[in-house]
């Protein structure tokens, strides 16, 4: 179990690394005011949906490890048991949708880019559109309530749960005062430490 813990500390260490890269360096240069067939046949969307990728994917490995290493902790145990679930498969589907906006809808959108476009469109409502928000909603309320538990743990530092929930939450807030670009980026790089932090005190205490 230990060395499963060290490769969750790893694996949330590049998570982290790779939340803040696509949000800085990638984000900026992708257009969002294209319609949605363009997006996804664009080189840096197709980048930045890569780490995208790989992001969730090492989140959804590290939470593995971050529940074990507090299995033992009967403060809040029922509690951590269900927030950890919820990020586990909050991170599986917005793994799987990242990976269908990388290997499937560009394909569409060459074939097909008009249907693409409606689904992208604000106003669509159908099932596309609730899975997409099925997947946000339990990646983000998943990780918020899970890093509640760790801080309410108090076994590792709680300067890296603390920005996780932070930077879920100033992300919405910094899009709406600014534009989504710099909500990304703000919000990326603060997840990006945060994650990044919780991988080290996970390394820490093994």
């Amino acid at each position: 179990m230990k060395n499963l813990t060290r490769y969750s500390g790893v694996s949330l260490i590049l998570g982290g690394l790779f939340f803040a890269i696509p949000n800085t360096v990638i984000l900026p240069f992708v257009d969002f005011e294209a319609p949605f067939s363009e997006l996804l046949t664009s080189t840096p969307f197709f980048y930045r949906m890569i780490f995208a990728a790989l992001t969730v994917a090492f989140l959804l490995f590290g939470s593995i490890g971050v529940y074990l290493n507090h299995s033992h902790i009967e403060r809040v145990r029922k509690f951590r048991q269900t927030t950890f679930i919820l990020a586990f498969f909050g991170s599986a589907f917005m793994f799987a949708n990242e990976w269908h906006q990388i290997f499937v809808l560009p394909e569409i959108a060459i074939l097909s880019p008009d249907m693409v476009d409606k689904l992208g469109s604000s106003v669509q409502t159908g099932s596309y559109a609730i899975g997409a928000m099925i997947a946000l909603a339990t990646f983000s309320f998943g990780w918020i309530l899970f890093s509640i538990s760790l801080l309410v743990s108090k076994k590792l530092k709680r300067i890296g749960p603390a920005l996780v929930i932070v930077g879920f939450l100033i992300i919405p807030l910094i899009s709406g005062i600014f534009t989504p670009v710099i909500g990304g980026i703000v919000g990326g790089v603060i997840l990006g430490i945060g994650f990044s932090l919780i991988g080290i005190e996970l390394l820490k205490s093994n």
